[in-house]
């Protein structure tokens, strides 16, 4: 009951409160203005990730009400603490800029957050090498999702889904409040991308792709974490194959092609596949369904903790991206002046 309260109230209140950020932002100028390198044509409001966090925590702290204080563990303030800091990070990131150093030292800290609340993960190295990698694998994933928000509707829809896949893990293992707190901001995803998709009344902005970038994150490291030793660990890695795929293959396109790995441009996976399916709106579906089946396959592998069943998940889904890896490498990058229309 507790769950549903959280996902359902999340949803709702997105629903209500996204139009009243969108006013915000035009009447204080959070407003994303367009670019040769984006896809829309005209201002559009850029509260959308702030939106979420208020709805996600109202729906949390009310599924919890009424509820003994133990059914929120006592990392749960620098875990928070984390997650305030990415969102505040991003929104100052969307009014003034930032410097990409700024940027990494600021998401290093709240990854840093993360880890101090007690979930360092066991790579099997010596622990001060075990926080590096935690710490340099959350500030990937960070970037990851703020790399993928590019395209209506991606980042809102692959968050809500993987958030649910981890929210069942959460359930399996019984910590209920943290399983309340993933569906709650996958209610609010939800129902902001009502406002979002398929056309555009307001974005995430940096704001709302970082805060989600460290929410999955962290959901992926206290999976790991709380996941007992053996291939099953492999499934928390598993669901979020996706943006890390993207972010392993624009890195590395641009490296090779001799281009700023932190300029934007229209060079991502969906672009390509968007490019091909000469269709927007088709490509973000792909793109959920695609975070859907890995996540049903994270879920298997977690669950079964059998190393034939990692080996193949894992293995076919290496497959399935090197495949794709090479089909859209030999896509051209589209034009900076010609948006992809849905």
């Amino acid at each position: 009951m507790v769950l549903a309260i959280a996902f359902l109230l999340g949803l709702a209140l997105s629903l209500l409160l996204t139009p009243v950020g969108t006013r915000v932002a035009w009447n204080t100028g959070f407003l994303d203005h367009p670019e040769a390198r984006k896809l829309h044509t005209s201002a559009t409001a850029l509260l959308g990730g702030a939106v979420v966090f208020v709805c996600a925590l109202i729906a949390w702290g009310a599924s919890l009400n009424g509820r003994p204080s133990a059914s929120i563990s006592n990392e749960a303030p620098l875990i928070l603490a984390g997650a305030v800091l990415a969102l505040g990070l991003g929104m100052w990131d969307d009014r003034h800029g930032m410097e990409p150093r700024v940027k990494s030292f600021g998401q290093a800290t709240a990854a840093a957050l993360l880890l101090a609340s007690g979930h360092l993960p066991d790579f099997g190295m010596p622990p001060f090498l075990d926080a590096v990698l935690a710490l340099v694998s959350l500030v990937a994933l960070m970037n990851a999702i703020n790399f993928l928000d590019n395209m209506n509707g991606v980042v809102g829809g692959l968050a809500a889904i993987a958030l649910t896949g981890f929210a069942a893990l959460s359930w399996m293992r019984g910590a209920y409040a943290l399983a309340a707190a993933q569906l709650a901001v996958a209610g609010a995803c939800m129902g902001f991308l009502r406002y979002n998709f398929p056309k555009a009344k307001i974005f995430l902005g940096d704001a709302g792709s970082l805060f989600l970038g460290y929410c999955l994150g962290a959901s992926a490291l206290l999976a790991y974490d709380a996941a007992p030793r053996g291939w099953g660990r492999a499934g928390a890695i598993l669901m979020l194959g996706y943006p890390a795929f993207d972010l392993f293959f624009v890195v590395i396109t641009r490296i090779r092609d001799g281009r700023k790995v932190s300029q934007g441009g229209k060079d991502h996976t969906n672009h390509r596949i968007a490019s091909l399916l000469k269709c927007q709106t088709r490509t973000v579906l792909l793109v959920w369904v695609s975070g859907a089946a890995l996540s049903v396959s994270g879920l298997v592998v977690q669950r079964l903790n059998r190393p034939i069943p990692a080996l193949v998940m894992s293995g076919l889904w290496t497959f399935l991206f090197l495949t794709m890896w090479l089909r859209l490498s030999s896509v051209p990058i589209q034009p900076s002046s010609h948006p992809v229309k849905s």
